[in-house]
């Protein structure tokens, strides 16, 4: 689907296909320099293209997970995706995590993505999605509040990052 951005730039969201494996992983390997705000640091992601084909292969065949990717003409943008569970007990759930290159950030990307993965969430019949953002991270903060999500708890140095800890905020919201 098209989209057009704050500054008028057009982006085209979409279901990632295996095809786009190679651009996943420049865009990872980029973000990740890019961003204090992620799991990993630069150097701990190692997935080869093989991997990362057979994981996108995963996600899009899977119940219960889902993976977008947004471009600007041929450069991929953003990258967001939920996972869930096939127990029982939890399979109302899903987790799930979004990133956007910095040169793009602010501009409205990040609330599109996320309210497209809130609506395949509800189409997968899922009932509550999860998120872990770190306490310091104000304006995705603000974002995630606007369209709904909740603070639910704090994980106590949950993020370990430039020699200091930083408490992650859990959030959630009900679909």
């Amino acid at each position: 689907m098209e989209y057009k951005l704050k500054n008028d730039t057009k982006i085209i969201l979409r279901d990632v296909l295996v095809s786009d494996a190679g651009a996943v992983l420049e865009y990872i390997h980029k973000v990740n320099v890019e961003s204090k705000n992620l799991m990993r640091e630069p150097a701990e992601f190692k997935m080869t293209l093989k991997e990362e084909e057979a994981f996108l292969k995963s996600a899009i065949e899977s119940n219960d997970s889902c993976f977008l990717v947004a471009y600007h003409d041929d450069l991929l943008i953003s990258t967001a995706g939920f996972k869930g569970s096939a127990l029982k007990r939890v399979n109302h759930r899903v987790s799930f995590g979004i990133s956007v290159l910095k040169e793009y950030q602010n501009l409205g990307v990040a609330r599109i993505v996320m309210k497209d993965l809130i609506k395949k969430a509800i189409e997968l019949k899922k009932t509550k999605m999860d998120l872990e953002v770190r306490v310091d991270n104000f304006k995705a903060i603000h974002l995630y509040e606007t369209l709904g999500f909740i603070k639910e708890g704090i994980i106590k140095r949950g993020f370990y990052v430039d020699n200091k800890y930083v408490d992650l905020l859990i959030m959630g919201k009900l679909l």
